[in-house]
């Protein structure tokens, strides 16, 4: 995938860092607002860093992944029901802010667009031979735009043509060749 925009200063990208798994509320919590992964002062800090951005591209880098599909069994993450509330209002938040979503701790790569929001989501697999899996490779999704259970990451660059920013994201090999663009 690659994104032009229009010039927008020199800055291309702001780096910022939640913490996840402290702030989670307990997966068996009633599903609504009081139930979350991140919690209201992470959840506050992540709106205001983008809200607040002036950078030509928006990527939200988690562990976590909010568009999926992922194993129905799971509950640690946005994509499933177990936090459905907060990760429709991250979705829709991403949607409106023009974020691109990689998600990790899949054993799968994948790039999956929410049928609702339009967000993007980049998921990488895991890196080492073998431990790839979890996931039918027949099981295509009408989310889904790439999907391979095999290892490997996600890589994203920011360039410039003619003059112009863009963003190319890519899954590639653990050895680096590129999977998919």
């Amino acid at each position: 995938m690659s994104r032009k925009r229009p010039p927008a200063g020199e800055r291309t990208s702001r780096c910022g860092c939640p913490r996840y798994g402290s702030f989670a509320a307990p997966n068996t919590m009633p599903e609504g607002p009081e139930k979350s992964i991140l919690g209201e002062r992470q959840r506050r800090w992540l709106r205001e860093t983008i809200e607040q951005s002036d950078a030509t591209f928006r990527v939200v880098v988690s562990p976590l992944i909010f568009v999926g599909p992922d194993q129905g069994r799971k509950g640690d993450n946005h994509a499933n029901d177990a936090f459905c509330w907060e990760g429709q209002l991250l979705r829709e938040f991403f949607a409106d802010n023009d974020v691109v979503v990689i998600g990790g701790d899949r054993h799968w790569q994948y790039v999956s667009v929410d049928p609702d929001t339009g967000v993007w989501e980049f998921s990488c697999g895991a890196l080492a031979d073998g431990r790839e899996g979890g996931w039918d490779p027949d099981d295509v999704h009408p989310a889904h735009r790439f999907l391979a259970v095999k290892p490997g990451f996600v890589w994203a660059e920011v360039d410039r043509e003619d003059d112009e920013p863009i963003l190319t994201i890519e899954h590639r090999s653990r050895t680096g060749n590129v999977h998919h663009r």
